[in-house]
């Protein structure tokens, strides 16, 4: 996973670049940087760790530009490659599932790979920087693109004087906002909030665009059917504020809570989510159940999302301590537990534990998807279907090896009328569908 944003401004735009950045900081946490044109050069800055601890505000004092780009990612980016057309930074959000192939193919072209400790470790967003750059520009370069690869994607690129971005079938969200003098490109809205963009409009699949000075361009649109919008993003990837495709994530995620109530009605306390990610599917819960909303756990707000750590050792760890049990309101209490998923189900083990330790009286697990039946071939945190535990189990068998009363999902209709598209134009994959 990755957070992608840029810039073009008649103004010095690195505060927008590093808060538009900044505020997808929740898609990943291990890299960061951000490539600034300060109209002599390019330049490219990356670090390992948070956006915030890196780019300090007497940092940010020292640089300028009037078109950048910032990326939040789990490999280091932006990348920065050399073309015909000129020098390019790129920022991607997306996975290549013919990575190898592809590898081989270019090697086997005569193109190199240096610069890497591990020369034989070659991440998809340089595979990426080598395609698009052995055209003659961009925009065919995206054509090349989704000709070879098996995967999805959404792409900015900064050079001189202008930032370019590409969405691939649908999956990675890009969205474009504008304020006075000032155009951005976007993986979610979130960025343009307290920023003071105005949305203008979701990048379509298949559309290439150009941003300059002078606002934005369309180069390029190619027919990739089938479109399948990234499900995920709006049950838990995308940051509540978000809009996705024209549709609210808080908004999508209480009408999903909502149907949650309705398919799988019970007599309880209270509902509590599982902070942060089923949230606002329990506010939904509460307000159609019209049972009370507690939060059961305090979200230790030093802790980090732990879903987007990419080794499963880090995973469980950071699951297992970032959540801690209000005790006193949980003593003796029948409770409706809300969720967004169940992957491996270690961490609602966990969960389950730590209150039944508290002497809870009934547990009820809602989750916001149906389950999970395989890794994700769009993402890289969940790599195989064996880490799926509804491949092995039935829901009846998680229901009690974890610890649950009773245990219901959300089905692909209650994702349908929530999101408010056919499932013919959501991705389904990892479900079975």
């Amino acid at each position: 996973m990755a957070g992608i944003f840029g810039v073009v401004s008649e103004e010095n735009c690195i505060e927008d670049a590093f808060y538009g950045t900044f505020y997808l900081q929740h898609r990943a946490q291990e890299y960061c940087g951000m490539a600034l044109d300060n109209s002599k050069t390019l330049e490219n800055i990356t670090h390992k760790g948070l956006i915030k601890q890196q780019f300090t505000k007497d940092i940010r004092n020292n640089l300028s530009a009037y078109s950048a780009i910032g990326v939040v990612s789990s490999d280091r980016q932006p990348v920065s490659g050399l073309s015909r057309a000129g020098g390019m930074l790129l920022g991607f959000d997306g996975n290549l599932i013919n990575y190898q192939q592809l590898k081989d193919k270019l090697l086997k072209e005569g193109v190199s790979f240096d610069g890497y400790h591990n020369p034989e470790k070659v991440t998809d967003t340089i595979i990426v920087s080598k395609i698009i750059s052995s055209e003659l520009n961009f925009e065919e370069g995206v054509e090349r693109l989704v000709n070879d690869i098996q995967g999805d994607f959404s792409i900015i690129s900064l050079s001189r004087q202008s930032v370019y971005a590409a969405r691939g079938w649908g999956r990675k969200p890009l969205i474009l906002g504008k304020k006075d003098g000032t155009y951005a490109v976007s993986s979610e809205s979130n960025s343009f909030v307290n920023t003071n963009f105005k949305i203008v409009r979701d990048v379509e699949p298949g559309e290439i665009i150009l941003l300059d000075k002078e606002g934005f361009h369309t180069l390029k649109k190619i027919n990739l059917t089938p479109v399948k919008y990234g499900t995920f993003e709006w049950i838990y990837t995308a940051h509540p504020a978000s809009v996705i495709d024209g549709r609210s994530a808080v908004s999508v995620r209480k009408k999903i809570g909502m149907a949650l109530a309705k398919r799988y009605p019970v007599e309880a306390d209270l509902v509590s989510p599982v902070p942060n990610s089923g949230r606002w599917h329990a506010i939904g819960y509460s307000e159609e159940s019209k049972t009370p909303y507690q939060e059961v756990f305090v979200r230790y707000d030093y802790s980090d999302r732990s879903f987007t750590p990419q080794e499963k050792e880090d995973r469980v760890e950071e699951g297992d301590r970032k959540l801690i049990v209000l005790e006193e309101i949980v003593n003796g209490k029948k409770i409706v537990l809300v969720d967004d998923s169940i992957v491996r189900g270690t961490q609602t083990e966990n969960q389950i534990k730590k209150l039944r330790e508290k002497k809870v009286k009934e547990i009820h697990g809602r989750i916001a998807c149906p389950p999970l039946m395989a890794a994700c071939r769009y993402g890289k945190t969940t790599r195989t279907d064996d880490e799926c535990i509804a491949r092995r189990m039935s829901v009846d068998e998680i229901r009690k090896t974890r610890g649950l009363t009773t245990l219901g999902y959300a089905t692909v209709e209650d994702l349908e009328e929530a999101i408010g598209f056919p499932r013919e134009k959501l991705c389904l994959e990892c479900w079975g569908f």
